[in-house]
């Protein structure tokens, strides 16, 4: 479809787009950071690791292993290696107007544990991951993704478009959800990949 013909489609029915755009933002969105926030915190309680489930897709959800935090202020949130619940882009770099689309997958789009590190900046960052091939080749071979250049170490989501809207439909998300749960069952398995990246990472930081 032309722009111009596309225009004359929207204006036709922009009283239904604006009216799904403020749903999908007012009422959706709650019931989504609801539901993630109960599957993860339920999560981090089993796992008994530390972390911050709010129930709002705004700020962050975390998730880190005691193992992983580095030592001093035990107040303080800082970790040599933890996950946060993120977005990642539709196909063509920019993120989707709303969280539905984000967790539906529209255009590529979706959720994804998303790793980082206190101990490192960003630049330092990515030359440790440059340099542990291996360890990061047997990360990719456990379903995570990685790029050196970028700096992203995450495990991809995919949720099952027809079984959100019945999620939805039924207002009961968790089913849907439970690849969020499932991602973080993977990398609970592979705490011993990970405590390896974490020992790399206090080299560093050390040096």
């Amino acid at each position: 479809m032309s722009e111009p013909g596309a225009g004359a489609v929207i204006v036709a029915h922009i009283d239904e787009l604006e009216a799904a755009l403020r749903y999908a933002r007012g009422t959706m969105q709650p019931m989504l950071a609801k539901a993630l926030a109960s599957i993860m915190g339920d999560k981090r309680r089993a796992l008994e690791w530390a972390g911050e489930t709010p129930a709002d897709l705004d700020e962050t959800l975390w998730l880190a292993p005691e193992d992983w935090r580095m030592p001093g202020n035990a107040e303080a949130d800082d970790f040599y290696l933890s996950f946060s619940l993120a977005s990642a882009p539709c196909i063509d770099g920019q993120e989707p107007d709303t969280w539905v689309g984000t967790i539906a997958g529209f255009a590529g789009a979706g959720l994804r544990p998303s790793f980082g590190t206190d101990a490192l900046g960003q630049r330092a960052w990515k030359a440790l991951l440059r340099a542990q091939g291996p360890l990061i080749d047997e990360l990719v071979g456990n379903g995570f993704f990685c790029d050196p250049k970028t700096g992203d170490l995450a495990l991809i989501i995919h949720v099952n478009r027809e079984a959100l809207a019945v999620g939805f439909e039924d207002d009961a998300l968790e089913t849907a959800l439970q690849p969020v749960s499932a991602a973080t069952d993977r990398i609970a398995s592979a705490r011993p990949i990970l405590d390896r990246l974490v020992d790399t990472i206090k080299v560093s930081a050390a040096d």
